[in-house]
């Protein structure tokens, strides 16, 4: 099959090059590499930038697969510069899709819980409303949504895949990474960890694996125009993350607790009763995987 992944320098983008190309698949990976992460598989990564229709036409063309995974993805970057974000998540979007329409390919659209804002219930199902709490959670609700348009309006064959928080190798650990790496790195180094607002901030993590078979699972299955949740159904709070990481590194770094993010969601949780239902089930253990992501962590960082 001959795949095209948008995004692919990136942290997911880089790790699903890597699965698809070792099962055999012609692939191409594109990105402007504005913040691409260390994976191998990113030297391999040829420059496009999306929010030129010209740009992605002829490589949609060759394809017969899109993941479209390419997005301004920092939530305090699309607070300072919303026209950037819009630009590549909403308008780069709509020109991938058009491609897609145009020479009646298929399309796995990389949403993100995001969308929700802040959990109404215990559980985010896929009804669950759309309220967005940022510029950049307002800009994938619009991708969200127009990928569903353009499956109900021109019958593409586009699934719709809401990532929950995702963690593993090669996730940036700077200013722009997950707060895991954030954390792990700062807690290696012995500096403080910086937790905004009460850090009683609730999220849903699955590692980098899990959300490689997400992907692979929605074309597999066919999901046209369906959301499907890929997440664990579980929470940890950020502080008790920041406590964990600091123990299973026998850092001395202490946590300081700093004001809280604007546009920052309380808490996330996965309702996976559609995806369970569909054949999908998280595969690894949060707490065995976060102790393998710091083992990976000491031996890149020290």
């Amino acid at each position: 099959m001959k795949i095209l992944i948008t995004g692919a320098a990136g942290f997911i983008g880089s790790h699903l090059y890597e699965k698809l190309k070792s099962n055999g698949h012609q692939v191409k990976g594109v990105d402007n590499f504005f913040h691409s992460c260390k994976h191998p598989s990113a030297k391999e990564v040829q420059y496009c930038d999306i929010r030129y229709y010209t740009n992605i036409e002829p490589l949609v063309k060759w394809s017969d697969v899109v993941f479209h995974l390419a997005a301004q993805i920092h939530v305090d970057r699309s607070i300072t510069n919303p026209q950037e974000t819009l630009d590549i998540n909403v308008i780069g979007t709509m020109n991938v899709l058009e491609a897609v329409r145009k020479f009646k390919k298929k399309m796995v659209f990389a949403s993100s819980s995001e969308v929700y804002g802040t959990a109404q219930f215990k559980k985010i199902f896929e009804q669950h409303p759309l309220d967005a709490q940022s510029p950049y959670a307002a800009s994938k609700v619009a991708g969200d949504r127009l990928c569903k348009s353009y499956y109900d309006t021109y019958g593409t064959k586009v699934a719709i895949l809401r990532n929950f928080n995702t963690f593993g190798p090669y996730q940036a650990d700077d200013s722009y990474g997950g707060v895991i790496g954030i954390f792990t790195r700062k807690a290696l180094l012995g500096k403080s960890l910086k937790v905004f607002g009460d850090g009683e901030q609730e999220r849903d993590y699955i590692p980098v694996s899990d959300a490689i078979r997400g992907y692979e699972f929605c074309i597999e299955k066919e999901l046209w125009g369906k959301p499907v949740n890929i997440g664990s159904g579980s929470v940890v709070k950020i502080k008790w993350l920041a406590e964990q990481i600091i123990k299973i590194t026998n850092s001395k770094s202490k946590i300081i607790h700093v004001e809280p993010r604007p546009g920052e969601v309380r808490r996330l949780c996965a309702d996976t009763h559609l995806a369970e239902c569909l054949g999908f089930k998280i595969e690894n253990n949060f707490n065995k995987e976060l102790k393998k992501y710091v083992k990976w962590a000491k031996d890149s960082i020290l």
